[in-house]
């Protein structure tokens, strides 16, 4: 957990400087955005953040994602004695799926910011252009409606796809952990398969969520071919697991199994 939380902080960190300096652009624009050519090259300099940001964002997709995910199957393996299967292509594939989902979702919230400033930046043109036109507000009392927006809205307030309202680092908190925390549960999951074992056994957490509660310390299926034991996809179903989630699993051995198997080989 402690290296997965590590990987959260740097993508938080990228995505708070490029708040920071797209405010910065935005206040810069409105106190002297009348001047035309001033308001053009600001515009330039948000979507070179914008570009940095988006690269960024891509990197530590293509990189934390990986590491967390091949973490996992080395926790897996220390557990195991003998030789350990390579990492072999399913890993590769799974973890290259989990990092693209999750720069959709960091790319969603991009998106929407690149195309708020973009709106602010039309609309200081577009008074430009009307300001000397009777009957239409001064620049000022634009300028000023603006700056009134964005303290209370903040530049980056994003409506996800469900409709919930996020800030720019609540967001990207929320991604950053749901998306280790998966790319933890899969490497673990692909690797205790890859063993030969099905049954896991989920974690402890202080405070957890009434829907996690039921499920802590349970033993679960993987795939459900264990009879007796509830499967990893009925607790899924269930709430387990839910976005910023904390909760985790490990393989649990049924030793009476086992020693059942070794007495039937013998």
């Amino acid at each position: 957990m402690e290296f997965s939380d590590k990987q959260v902080q740097n993508l938080i960190k990228l995505y708070e400087r490029a708040e920071k300096d797209l405010t910065k652009q935005i206040e810069r624009a409105l106190m002297k955005g009348n001047q035309t050519e001033y308001l053009v090259g600001l515009k330039k300099n948000t979507q070179s953040i914008l570009a940095d940001l988006r690269k960024g964002s891509r990197g530590w997709c293509k990189q934390a994602i990986p590491q967390v995910y091949t973490y996992a199957t080395k926790g897996v393996d220390k557990d195991m004695p003998g030789k350990m299967p390579s990492f072999g292509a399913i890993h590769q594939q799974s973890a290259q799926v989990l990092a693209d989902s999750a720069f959709g979702r960091l790319e969603d919230m991009t998106s929407y910011i690149g195309r708020r400033v973009d709106d602010v930046y039309r609309a200081l043109a577009l008074e430009n252009m009307r300001s000397s036109v009777v009957g239409y507000k001064t620049w000022q009392q634009v300028a000023h409606q603006y700056k009134e927006d964005l303290a209370k809205n903040g530049l980056t307030g994003f409506t996800d796809r469900a409709g919930r309202r996020w800030n720019m680092r609540a967001y990207t908190e929320m991604v950053a952990i749901t998306t280790t925390a998966e790319a933890h549960l899969e490497g673990t999951k692909n690797r205790i398969l890859e063993h030969g074992h099905d049954l896991i056994k989920i974690t402890n957490h202080p405070g957890e969520c009434e829907k996690c509660a039921p499920w802590e310390g349970k033993i679960l299926s993987l795939t459900g071919q264990t009879p007796g034991y509830p499967t990893l996809a009925e607790a899924k179903a269930a709430g387990l697991f839910h976005p910023r989630c904390r909760h985790a699993y490990g393989m649990h051995v049924d030793l009476d199994a086992e020693i059942a198997k070794l007495e039937n080989r013998g």
